[in-house]
């Protein structure tokens, strides 16, 4: 009996551990092999688009490689920009910031590049959720995670729509001739807490059954 209750405790804290890791993040796009429908607005004359394996989070993996051209240099225009998604909306407005990670080969763009992200939705309009703050990073050979909070007005605005949603990736920031090289991967979100709270409820409720066994 021993055994056995020890067994369901175990369970609910491998289940706990389990569910934590799958709602701590949801993946909205890592881009494998191809654009998923997403487009470059400016086309070939600002960044071209290619898959690469050599960079992301999980070795192996594709990232999207955009390529600038030779004269091109950030002017905090749309660089990516999403299809319409409905399911978006719903996890979009559920969540409280969003996630991207991005390499870029050392001294690209200047030594700096600055994203915004943008969500564009019938029913709140077309809206930066940084605020256009731009948040940076500096282009180093190693990757970097940038994460935005979504503003609780938008999120809002977005849980009670019924339309589908578009993400807008801009870029800005400085300029290296002939190195405007990034590669892009696992666009996320972060659930709401209250998604945490209903995974504690869970795990308790596993051991609670544990401890009336026992008794």
């Amino acid at each position: 009996m021993k055994q056995y209750r020890v067994g369901i405790v175990t369970t609910a804290i491998v289940a706990g551990v389990l569910l934590a890791q799958s709602v701590s993040a949801q993946l909205l796009e890592s881009w494998e092999g191809s654009l998923d429908g997403w487009t470059v607005p400016q086309g070939a004359s600002y960044f071209t688009y290619a898959p690469a394996t050599k960079f992301g989070v999980t070795d192996g993996t594709y990232s999207a490689a955009l390529i600038g051209a030779p004269s091109s240099q950030p002017n905090y225009g749309q660089m990516l920009l999403s299809p319409y998604e409905a399911s978006w909306t719903a996890i979009l407005g559920s969540s409280t910031s969003l996630s991207l990670d991005v390499y870029g080969p050392a001294g690209s763009f200047g030594g700096y590049l600055q994203f915004d992200v943008d969500v564009n939705n019938a029913d709140i309009g077309y809206q930066s959720i940084d605020g256009y703050s731009y948040p940076g990073i500096s282009p180093d050979g190693n990757e970097h995670t940038i994460t935005i909070a979504i503003p609780a007005s938008i999120a809002a605005g977005l849980a009670a729509s019924s339309n589908p949603t578009q993400i807008a990736i801009q870029v800005g920031g400085g300029f290296t001739s002939g190195n405007e090289t990034m590669y892009l991967d696992n666009l996320r979100v972060i659930p709401e807490p209250s998604a945490f709270a209903l995974l504690g409820f869970g795990v308790l409720g596993l051991v609670g059954v544990a401890r009336r066994r026992r008794s």
